[in-house]
């Protein structure tokens, strides 16, 4: 007690902190939250009002162990370590758990969050504990879960029974080509252009399943990678050759710069997409004026670190503005309007999916009427395959398999069939390149 301080002065000090704590305490019984006080140790020694009569306890017959007893059984023991991790200092207990409603006796998820109560000189005096009832919440995003997986399923099937008869069409129209080309009639130009165009709606169609699919098994964490030595600059000499015909129709140059060195251990048939959704987009919206691309090598930057491969595509045509420019990688997202240009909007985010299972990245560098330039970074070395991304490293013919709930297909360097179904005909190469986009 300091010396100066007189009998009268301590009994007023000590009354006002009385009152104080009593208003404090009082407050706390309004609260709808439960709500415990805890002394330095961590032994219980108060709960608000809300807290005894959700939990049906008599203030009376509190115990240190009340707490516990109200938790559901499985998560005692994880919550009792937790709690002497932060008496000893480690980080604020926080967790979710099940506290039983004395209303009916059944278990709700709650959000628990202790805070330290601390002295002037920072030591520990106490805890104020406080449970949000997340129940509700808790189920909702069960239920929003499993909606999802659902949906999921059902596009995986979905896709695969919609392949099968679009596999047949394909048949079908490929004979139905060959046929017209081998008529010496009048009306043989015109029976070409007619089939070429079902052909070209066909193929259409096949992209948009295939993207279906994609994103059925990228959802699910379900792709199993056939790894070698890849080429970078090769692969994008490959599909840039492709859309070399398809550019020039639009009004755009297309010129790719490859330097040598970008060798990665990489899914090839993966790339290619990447590379052939990028072109795509940039073919789509490069307003007929030149593209670039480029591949480079790049060194680690640190000591040990192993190299990467750089991708840039880029365009000067109709450009993103700045708010949307994370936007286009979610699924089913856009920066142009729907009427203007085609697609679904899923290219973007599946690129975003192959690159980041490589353990790489992709960004975009845009201005509106300025163009735009994405550029995909890939370590030579993809990282450890975790949970159920599966990577195969045997020297084999490439394969790459999509896995979906119940259902198998496979991927051949970009062309999917289905075990059940016939294989697609050689056709000649189409005018029109596969759009992932």
């Amino acid at each position: 007690m300091n010396s100066t301080e007189t009998l009268d002065d301590r009994l007023a000090r000590q009354n006002t902190e009385r009152k104080s704590h009593e208003r404090d305490r009082r407050l706390l019984d309004t609260m709808p939250q439960c709500i415990w006080a805890a002394d330095a140790e961590g032994r219980v020694n108060y709960w608000n009002r809300a807290g005894l009569e959700y939990c049906g306890l008599d203030a009376a017959a509190l115990t240190d162990g009340s707490f516990w007893e109200v938790l559901h059984a499985d998560d005692r023991d994880e919550a009792r370590v937790h709690w002497e991790r932060g008496l000893r200092g480690e980080p604020t207990f926080e967790r979710q758990v099940r506290l039983r409603r004395a209303s009916d006796g059944r278990f709700r998820w709650h959000l628990v969050r202790a805070v330290a109560e601390r002295a002037d000189d920072g030591t520990v005096i106490g805890w104020i504990a406080t449970a949000t009832d997340i129940d509700d919440q808790k189920r909702a995003e069960d239920l929003l879960r499993e909606a999802v997986m659902l949906r999921d399923d059902f596009l995986s099937v979905a896709s695969h029974e919609l392949r099968t008869p679009l596999t047949a069409l394909k048949l079908e129209v490929s004979n139905l080509l060959r046929l017209a080309r081998l008529d010496a009639g009048c009306e043989r130009g015109r029976l070409i252009a007619k089939v070429e165009r079902i052909d070209a709606q066909a193929a259409r169609l096949r992209d948009l399943i295939d993207d279906l699919l994609d994103v059925s098994s990228l959802a699910a964490g379900h792709l199993e990678l056939h790894l070698e030595p890849t080429d970078l600059g090769q692969v994008a000499q490959e599909v840039g050759a492709g859309f070399l015909d398809e550019a020039a129709r639009l009004g755009s140059r297309l010129t790719i710069d490859a330097a040598p060195g970008a060798i990665g251990q990489w899914d090839r048939a993966r790339l290619e997409q990447v590379v052939s959704s990028l072109l795509s987009n940039a073919i789509k919206y490069g307003n007929g004026k030149p593209i670039d691309v480029t591949v480079r090598a790049r060194d680690g930057e640190g000591a040990g670190e192993m190299g990467h491969g750089l991708l840039v595509v880029r365009d000067r045509g109709l450009g993103i503005a700045r708010h949307d420019q994370e936007r286009i990688f979610d699924r089913f997202e856009r920066a142009a309007p729907s009427g203007n240009y085609g697609g679904i909007g899923l290219g973007l985010w599946i690129v975003k999916q192959i690159v980041g299972v490589f353990g790489g990245a992709v960004k975009v560098q845009s201005e509106i009427g300025a163009g735009s330039a994405f550029t995909v970074d890939l370590p030579f070395e993809a990282p450890p395959q975790r949970g159920a991304w599966r990577a195969r490293a045997q020297q084999e013919p490439m394969i790459a398999k999509a896995v979906a709930p119940n259902s198998v297909c496979t991927v051949v360097r970009g062309a999917r069939t289905l075990p059940s179904a016939s294989a697609e005909p050689n056709v000649a190469p189409n005018a029109n390149p596969k759009r992932w986009a």
